[in-house]
């Protein structure tokens, strides 16, 4: 049985206690019982009695006293008023007439008053002239103002409020109890805490016992304590593919300043015999130093988007001229490699045609990296198809080609940091394998995404959707 249930059984079983008390009190020390909420009611006509016999004298303080003993002042309190509405004397509270007219539009009246009740009598001498009135004030209630009953009162009032008492008693008794007997389960607990603090995650504390409740949060720690060791592994690993990126670019620097150092030495050793190579020697060394430079670039860009304080540089952009630049530059880097590129809008909200934010320069690095790894598996004579579209919230880049698609392994893994697909073509083509991982990176710093699919007719596509505002 939990604790809650035995306070409130306990809690119950005391106040039934309390009530059988108060029962035998009502029944055997208050005499007839209570009297009834209209009893000092059913004394007035005794009291009108009473001063109708009196007739003017009343209005003589000297009567004071006799009038007293007629009037039970424990539940009517009472005013003899002269002509003039003053007070003779009696009870000097509120006054409720208010001149000699008002006295006579109350003659033989009964109003309440705030839940007060308040007999208006006409006071006559014994010529049945008007001398004055005597007011009665009383109420209908069953306990409040019977003397008799002001120990029940006190007695049902208590046994009205024992059942909270007893609450809070034996919740207090229990809870001392239940915290002696949490106590060690609760330091166990809080040892695993300052464990955690000191990077010690070593241990469990999985169904600690002491109460369901504790068994929960015990529980619950644990799954803490697991998410974090998670967390914990989780960096390592990336620490280790930290490790593994630096040995990929060792080995894809290698490559490149492998044949400069070759062909170098070859100047050094043969230049002045064989001048014929000098040029073509030369060429060689600049395409793989522009191979490492780009190479370090990427991965300095790279390391900058990775870092929290990187943040993109919004500003009001005319997306209209922005795609129309690009669309030259694809244009001519296509026919250079062979390719036709293809432009067209398909859809232009008409928030397109005011000015939008936009960081041109993170997203011409995004469409850049998708347009170029395009060409890269696109055959001599292809095609390159870039469309825009822009809808209310969303700007829509899709980027197709007429290559030989993506295999299931690509689809997987080419957001992947250094995945480079065909490795031999990759490495012919200085191919760092970082170009679409930064893509992804610089979408989603967008708040957006990036999918990949083959296409139907063949070839591969790539979808690229970014929210936008418009500048204000």
């Amino acid at each position: 049985m939990s604790a809650f249930v035995l306070v409130l059984f306990f809690s119950f079983l005391s106040s039934l206690v309390v009530w059988g008390v108060t029962l035998y009190f009502l029944i055997n020390q208050t005499g007839k019982g209570v009297l009834p909420a209209n009893h000092y009611e059913r004394q007035i006509p005794q009291i009108l009695k009473y001063a109708a016999k009196q007739q003017d004298a009343l209005l003589s303080p000297q009567m004071q006293d006799e009038l007293e003993k007629v009037i039970p002042l424990q539940g009517i309190q009472y005013q003899v008023i002269d002509l003039e509405g003053r007070i003779v004397y009696g009870w000097k509270g509120e006054s409720y007439v208010n001149g000699p007219e008002d006295l006579i539009g109350k003659l033989n009246r009964t109003d309440s008053y705030s839940g007060k009740f308040v007999k208006f009598n006409p006071i006559l001498d014994a010529q049945q002239r008007l001398k004055g009135m005597l007011l009665l004030r009383y109420s209908l209630n069953v306990t409040v103002n019977n003397p008799r009953n002001g120990m029940l009162v006190s007695l049902l009032f208590g046994s009205l409020i024992a059942p909270f008492v007893f609450i809070i008693l034996f919740s207090a008794i229990f809870a001392r109890r239940l915290g002696k007997r949490l106590e060690p389960s609760i330091t166990r607990i809080i040892g695993g805490a300052r464990r955690i603090q000191q990077n010690d995650l070593n241990f469990s504390v999985a169904g600690e016992g002491g109460s369901k409740e504790l068994t929960e949060l015990s529980n619950a720690f644990e799954e803490m304590r697991s998410a974090l060791e998670q967390s914990l592994k989780r960096e390592w690993r990336l620490e280790q593919e930290r490790r593994d990126m630096i040995s990929a670019i060792a080995h894809d620097l290698r490559t490149p300043l492998t044949i400069i150092q070759g062909h170098a030495d070859n100047l050094i050793e043969n230049g002045t015999r064989h001048p014929e190579r000098l040029e073509r020697y030369l060429l060689t060394i600049r395409n793989s130093t522009q191979r490492a430079d780009k190479m370090l670039t990427e991965l300095l860009f790279l390391n900058r988007i990775d870092t929290p304080d990187f943040i993109l540089q919004y500003m009001p952009t005319d997306l209209a001229a922005f795609c129309e630049r690009k669309r030259l530059e694809f244009d001519l880097l296509c026919q250079e490699k062979g390719a036709t590129f293809q432009y067209s809008r398909e859809q232009w909200h008409r928030h397109a045609e005011h000015m939008l934010l936009l960081d041109t320069a993170r997203l011409e690095q995004v469409l850049d990296n998708v347009i170029t790894n395009g060409l890269r598996f696109t055959p001599m004579g292809g095609e390159i198809e870039w469309t825009i579209s822009v809808n209310e919230q969303h700007i829509i880049f899709e980027v197709k080609d007429t290559g030989p698609g993506f295999s299931e392994q690509d689809l997987r893994l080419m957001f992947d940091r250094f995945y480079s697909g065909d490795t031999s073509r990759s490495q012919d083509q200085g191919h760092s394998g970082l170009g679409l991982y930064t893509a992804k990176l610089l979408v989603e710093k967008h708040g957006g995404r990036i999918e990949a699919e083959n296409r139907v007719q063949g070839g591969a596509g790539v979808r690229i959707t970014i929210p936008y505002e418009c500048a204000p």
